[in-house]
């Protein structure tokens, strides 16, 4: 079941993910009657990208509105995850609908202090939902020594609980230099050069079930190539608290303080470099609707200089607001 959502696109706010503490699957509720009973699995996050074994729980509530449908319960509190593990938990109590990429790609605070949210699925698809009710488990089976789970089991269950949490919808885009990698005297000659940085610092993402180590989900090499990173629906590394959002780096350090004279590579982007960026960008703006403002320098979000003052960025999206024909329609 979390395999088939995270195929189909994420749909969950990357805030909710990064902020939940535990999970809560009820797979396959057959609502039959007004009052549902099923069984399912709970894991808490261990580290950023751990989680524990899972323990059983029950569901027994109401507001189940489909034939088949598999209940996903983020916990986002302290005070949730103390009621989850004593088998007390009560959903269903948000006064508000959980919040949708298609509907609210950039969370507030607000929208996250809550002790849980709850999300219904049908076919891989995600929406809000109406489910109340309580979620019990012994608390014995938090302990690994009662928990009867298959050693493989469990690492295949919890693979696939990192990869849904590192999958996601992209909502924007966030446009980076890369100069030299310390240590070296050039920038990098390849992807694989910065894939290796990026693997010592720590980096990495399980995804699909697969590791990826570079941060960004593109690289644009002087020469107007584009390389892949990681793949679109991958969480990315490049930008805190903005990592939903397409991490595009363009090869070279274009700042005039940190590179004046080029040591650090090339000083400003190739003309092939900025029309491969505009071509990049065009299609991710029109594949994932990401609207004009959006599309951010790391600068903008974060205290770095990246991608420099020596990056056409206005003219970048001058450019993008004109369709390739030549009209030009106003902002998004």
């Amino acid at each position: 079941m979390l395999d088939e959502i995270s195929k189909k696109s994420q749909t969950v706010p990357d805030a909710v993910l990064n902020s939940t503490k535990c999970l809560v699957v009820i797979p396959s509720i057959t609502a039959r009657t007004v009052n549902v009973s099923a069984g399912g699995l709970a894991s808490c996050r261990d580290a950023a990208d751990s989680w524990s074994a899972p323990a059983f729980v029950k569901f027994n509530g109401r507001g189940v509105r489909r034939h088949r449908t598999d209940l996903l319960v983020f916990v986002l509190s302290d005070t949730g995850v103390r009621a989850l593990r004593s088998g007390e938990l009560q959903i269903g109590e948000q006064k508000r609908a959980s919040p949708l990429v298609s509907t609210t790609p950039v969370t507030t605070q607000l929208e996250l202090d809550v002790e849980s949210l709850t999300y219904g699925g049908t076919a891989g698809v995600l929406s809000s939902s109406e489910a109340s009710g309580v979620i019990r488990g012994d608390a014995g089976t938090w302990d690994p020594i009662h928990n009867a789970v298959p050693r493989k089991t469990t690492e295949k269950y919890l693979s696939s609980v990192a990869s849904f949490f590192n999958t996601i919808t992209a909502t924007g885009i966030v446009i980076h230099h890369t100069g030299v990698i310390p240590g070296e005297s050039t920038a990098p000659r390849s992807e694989r050069d910065i894939d290796e940085y990026h693997r010592a610092r720590g980096f990495e993402i399980l995804c699909f079930n697969r590791v990826y180590h570079v941060a960004y989900h593109y690289l644009i090499m002087p020469n107007g190539r584009v390389k892949r990173g990681r793949p679109e629906k991958c969480e990315g590394a490049h930008a805190k608290g903005y990592n939903s959002y397409l991490g595009i780096s363009v090869v070279g350090d274009f700042s005039s303080e940190d590179n004046p004279t080029g040591k650090k590579g090339p000083t400003r982007p190739t003309a092939k470099q900025i029309a491969s960026l505009i071509q990049l960008c065009r299609r991710l703006k029109d594949r994932y609707n990401i609207p004009l403002q959006h599309i951010l320098r790391h600068s903008d979000i974060s205290s770095t200089k990246c991608p420099g003052d020596r990056f056409p960025f206005r003219s970048v999206l001058d450019q993008l607001q004109r369709r390739p024909g030549g009209a030009k329609p106003g902002l998004e």
